[in-house]
C-alpha cells in the first residue's frame, strides 16, 4: 500500500475537521521544507499554525538559533508558497533527532568468491577493471 493511499484511508476515517487540519499541517511542512536551506531541511518540524504564528520545533539548539536568524526571510518565502505566517516561534525538541541505531555487522565475501575474484584478477590485463578488483580484494582481505 502506498503512503498516499494510506493517508487517504486514514483521512477518510478521521473526523472531517481533524482531517482538514492534518492536511494543512502536512502542506505547511512541505512548504517549510522547500523554503529552508538544505542544511536545515529535515531538522525542523511544524507544530501548529494559528493566528498567523507558525510554531516549529528544531532537533537542536544550533538549528533553532540558525532558524531564528532566518525567520524574517522564512516568512517571506512561505508567503510566496501560500502559507500565511506573520511570525515564526521556534522551540527545541531533541526527541526529533533520530535514535542511534548500532550498525549491523555484515559478513564479508565468502572465501570461494574471493578466490574466484583473485583468479579473474590474475587473468585480465591491466586497466581500470584490474585496479578495481585489486582494491576490492585488498579491502576484503584486511580482516
Amino acid at each position: 500500500m502506498s503512503s498516499s493511499s494510506l493517508a487517504d484511508l486514514l483521512a477518510s476515517q478521521l473526523p472531517q475537521g481533524l482531517a482538514v487540519r492534518a492536511r494543512v499541517l502536512l502542506n505547511t511542512q512541505a512548504a517549510l521544507d522547500r523554503a529552508l536551506p538544505a542544511a536545515l531541511a529535515g531538522h525542523v518540524r511544524v507544530m501548529q499554525l494559528e493566528n498567523s504564528v507558525l510554531s516549529v520545533a528544531c532537533d537542536s539548539g544550533a538549528v533553532a538559533s540558525r532558524l531564528r536568524q532566518l525567520s524574517d526571510a522564512l516568512v517571506v518565502s512561505l508567503a510566496k508558497r501560500g502559507i500565511a505566517a506573520a511570525s515564526v516561534r521556534v522551540s527545541v525538541n531533541p526527541e526529533l533527532t533520530a535514535r542511534y541505531v548500532h550498525p549491523v555487522e555484515k559478513a564479508g565475501l565468502p572465501a570461494t568468491a574471493l578466490d574466484g575474484l583473485a583468479h579473474l584478477n590474475a587473468e585480465i590485463e591491466a586497466g581500470p577493471l584490474k585496479e578495481a578488483l585489486d582494491r576490492l580484494l585488498q579491502h576484503h582481505r584486511k580482516g
